[in-house]
């Protein structure tokens, strides 16, 4: 879908008036949804707007098309309802900045602005132009269009009149509102007959009032910016030269074969030591003179650091390794592939000894992660596996999907909620369980908190309840504007008071 593109000039045509207006809708809209309040609805409401403003932009150029452009457009919805469903703090401070890359993806990849496909290591330069350079290059722009339209002479009955009443009416009244309370402060008579007017200056400070300005022009001029570049502005951007492309293959296959070689025989004699031993444990009980502590955690970090190392080494022989035409191809595959499956036990073990840690002291943010984060590396190997018998596989695709959607699924998995019923799940089971620490959760764990200190039989868990949630009913009874509005924290609200 490619756009057709005007000659980047600044006239004050209808098309033109047109983006400011809207780019200072949404500049005002930003400001009356987050100003001085937590994200909630409105981070969903203003993706909606930022939407609705280009979609009206490619109004006689938009086609709707069921492909990878498109389908992107669901993850970044569903992120943004995060900060409504939900209220885990990791998460909406991760998607302040994920979701404004994958809005800038999209963009680009919507107007046909990309030069290069999303797929390629080169798009991370229309990404740095997309969030470095489109909203920054034509900032200045709202504030010549304005000058052109109120020196416009030509054809007055479309634009003079109209254009020199608007920019009026834009510098006038905020001057207004600057000027008259400082008059008021300095002649009483003159503030009894401001008093008169009823509520109108009343209560504007003006420390607020510049700031809160300056929020919606800069806003209205890194969007008006960015939309520009995007339907107005030349294809080429400042900043845009630069290349990533990577050299061709210049590995040897046999150097290759026999570094994979040793590491496979390594890898070998390191899970027989494994199947001895650690899958044992499961019939057979822990090694002697090992703790569950140094068992479990001893070891952990360091295979999920050798499985990021595999997957470095197999991209690198699998995109770097000259081609032989020659059995010794066939052999750098099935070493591979032992480098694969090797990794695979290597995840199994990980997973089983973090289980093993989850399980004699309980689960937390980390170690729910990290196993989430063991189960997407798993499917990246599984993509890799594939990659190495079928070469037409686009492995960087994949892996961009795979992410985005890995990413998407673990915001909606509540991990808050997850951490607690486990817990839970324990203390039931006779472990003790960190009052301290599930009461420090968010808002999501808190229905399941109120559940279980209003049926525990132990009295000291309870009373440890009741004094931790009593503080977080007290942060909840302020009333929040409805942009702040968060289902996880309404429900936390009607958990406590019933």
């Amino acid at each position: 879908m490619q756009l057709q593109k005007s000659k980047e000039d600044c006239l004050p045509n209808k098309e033109n008036i047109y983006l400011l207006l809207a780019s200072l809708m949404l500049g005002l809209l930003f400001d009356f949804l987050f100003h001085g309040k937590a994200p909630g609805s409105s981070y969903p409401l203003y993706v909606i707007a930022l939407y609705g403003t280009l979609f009206w932009q490619m109004r006689q150029n938009l086609t709707l098309k069921l492909d990878w452009t498109w389908l992107l457009s669901i993850p970044i919805f569903a992120l943004s309802l995060t900060y409504l469903l939900y209220s885990n703090q990791i998460f909406a401070s991760l998607n302040f900045l994920i979701i404004p890359l994958l809005l800038v993806s999209h963009t680009l990849l919507l107007t046909s602005n990309n030069r290069y496909k999303w797929f390629e290591l080169q798009f991370l330069l229309d990404m740095q132009q997309g969030v470095f350079i489109r909203p920054l290059a034509n900032s200045l722009k709202p504030f010549s269009l304005l000058s052109k339209l109120v020196e416009r002479r030509a054809k007055p009955e479309k634009f003079g009149v109209a254009g020199r009443v608007l920019v009026g009416l834009l510098v006038g009244i905020p001057l207004l509102i600057i000027i008259v309370p400082l008059l008021a402060s300095a002649d009483d008579v003159f503030r009894h007959f401001i008093d008169l007017i009823p509520n109108i200056f009343k209560g504007i400070r003006i420390d607020e009032f510049v700031a809160r300005l300056l929020i919606v022009t800069t806003v209205t001029c890194l969007v008006f910016s960015y939309l520009w570049s995007l339907f107005r502005a030349k294809r080429s951007l400042p900043g845009a030269s630069g290349s990533l492309k990577l050299s061709g293959a210049f590995l040897d296959p046999l150097t290759v074969t026999t570094i994979l070689v040793l590491i496979d025989l390594l890898y070998a004699f390191f899970i027989a030591i494994q199947f001895s031993y650690l899958f044992g444990s499961m019939s057979y009980g822990l090694p002697q003179n090992f703790t569950y502590a140094q068992y479990a955690r001893k070891g952990f970090f360091e295979l999920v650091a050798v499985t990021l190392i595999n997957l470095v080494i197999l991209l690198g022989n699998m995109n770097f390794v000259k081609a032989s035409g020659s059995r010794i191809d066939k052999v750098v595959k099935g070493l591979n592939t032992v480098l694969v499956a090797s990794t695979f036990i290597m995840l199994l073990s990980a997973h089983f000894r973090m289980s093993l840690y989850e399980e004699a002291y309980g689960f937390t943010y980390l170690r729910v992660l990290t196993h989430a984060f063991m189960g997407y590396l798993a499917v990246l190997f599984v993509v890799t596996l594939v990659k190495i018998w079928r070469q037409t596989l686009p492995m960087l695709k994949s892996y961009i999907v795979i992410s985005i959607i890995a990413y998407t699924l673990v915001n909606y998995i509540n991990v808050d909620s997850l951490i607690v019923r486990n817990n839970l799940e324990r203390f039931n089971k006779g472990y003790p369980i960190d009052i301290s620490y599930v009461t420090t959760l968010s808002y999501d764990a808190v229905p399941q908190l109120v559940d279980f200190m209003n049926t525990t039989s132990d009295k000291g868990v309870a009373a440890q309840l009741q004094t931790a949630l009593a503080r977080r009913k007290q942060a909840l009874a302020p009333a929040i504007p409805w942009q702040s509005l968060n289902l996880a924290k309404y429900r936390a609200r009607e958990a406590l008071l019933h």
